[in-house]
């Protein structure tokens, strides 16, 4: 048996054994949380699979490892900060990432968070990395993974929370950020971006069983791209970019939906579950269209071995269409451009 995965086995029976029994004790105003994945996949193509994770044709143990903190304190009624770090699939354990710490100031129905703040793109931007809060193993990659991995910046926002009626929500939160830097390794290449200026519009609707999220961000920046044979820097360039997403409940099932648009991409999904005690089957058809063109189709089966603890196992198909390497992160040398891709993940929190 090969160390990894013998490390795997290991590692997913001492976290399970962990998140069953956590118990942490908390002040009324300090509270300590945590979450985590873990996962065994593969995919049939031998070029890599996904930014940021490059799943192959060799069986994965770490391809989709996280781990997550939060600390949280409640100074009085008004004030509050909020720091958590993590370890993403794409960091090394010695390496995690800030990805946020802010300081917050609530009053009436306003809310201002200073700070490192989680980029509000998507439905489930706020628990981004916390893959107990998903359905699927991992959220539709063809979505969400279009940004590379960017999911925060350094700045500030004001969200306002507006009662429509007894049972409808509005939140507004505009928002700005200062200069930022990342960093994205793809295949050889390394692109360190310098992310000058950020500008954003979030709002969402909610009620008892449905949710529609707007969010609009502009973003100027500077690319240095790193290869074997040099560094470039490319000319400064800006970015749009547009995201709607709706969810909706009814009974047992759940109906979700997300498009992203920009001047790259045209990319969106839908997906389907249905809820029968411990057992939640779902199914998502997605799409990527200009710089990315593919489709593709996954079947999964998610089930909560407790409330901190579920076990996803997965199917997907992947396409690649028009002279596109779709979700593979360059060309093919044997020019196959589509995949299956095979997962058993454990996620948890504490």
């Amino acid at each position: 048996m090969h160390i990894s995965k013998i490390c795997f086995i290991a590692t997913t029976l001492s976290i399970s054994t962990f998140a069953v029994n956590a118990k942490l004790n908390l002040t009324d105003n300090i509270s300590l949380s945590g979450f985590g994945s873990t996962s065994i996949v593969q995919s049939s193509n031998a070029t890599p699979l996904y930014v940021n994770r490059e799943i192959t044709d060799n069986t994965c143990y770490d391809c989709d490892t996280t781990l997550g903190l939060q600390g949280d304190i409640r100074f009085n009624d008004n004030f509050n900060t909020s720091v958590q770090i993590v370890k993403r699939p794409q960091d090394s354990w010695s390496s995690p990432r800030l990805e946020w710490a802010y300081v917050g100031y609530s009053v009436s129905d306003f809310n201002l968070k200073v700070g490192r703040l989680r980029l509000p793109l998507f439905l489930s931007s706020e628990y981004y990395y916390v893959g107990q809060a998903y359905t699927s193993a991992r959220p539709p990659q063809e979505v969400y993974n279009s940004t590379l991995g960017l999911t925060s910046y350094d700045g500030l926002s004001g969200t306002w929370d507006i009662e429509i009626n007894d049972e409808s929500y509005l939140a507004v939160t505009p928002y700005i950020g200062i200069e930022s830097n990342g960093v994205v390794d793809i295949g050889d290449n390394q692109y360190a971006f310098n992310i000058e200026k950020t500008v954003g519009m979030h709002s969402e609707l909610s009620g008892f069983d449905y949710r529609i999220m707007f969010n609009y961000a502009y973003f100027e920046y500077v690319v240095d791209v790193t290869t074997p044979q040099g560094t470039m820097q490319h000319p400064a360039d800006n970015i749009s970019i547009y995201t709607l997403g709706t969810e909706y409940s009814l009974d047992q099932w759940l109906l979700t939906a997300e498009v992203l648009i920009d001047t790259m991409h045209f990319n969106w999904y839908s997906s389907l579950a249905y809820n029968i005690d411990k057992f939640t089957p779902y199914v998502t058809y997605a799409e990527s269209h200009h710089s990315q063109k593919n489709n593709s189709l996954l079947i999964g089966l998610r089930y909560d071995l407790t409330t901190t603890v579920s076990l996803n196992t997965e199917w997907k198909y992947t396409n690649a269409k028009g002279g596109s390497h779709g979700e593979l992160i360059r060309s093919p040398a044997d020019g196959d451009t589509d995949a299956q891709l095979y997962t058993i993940m454990l996620n948890f929190i504490f």
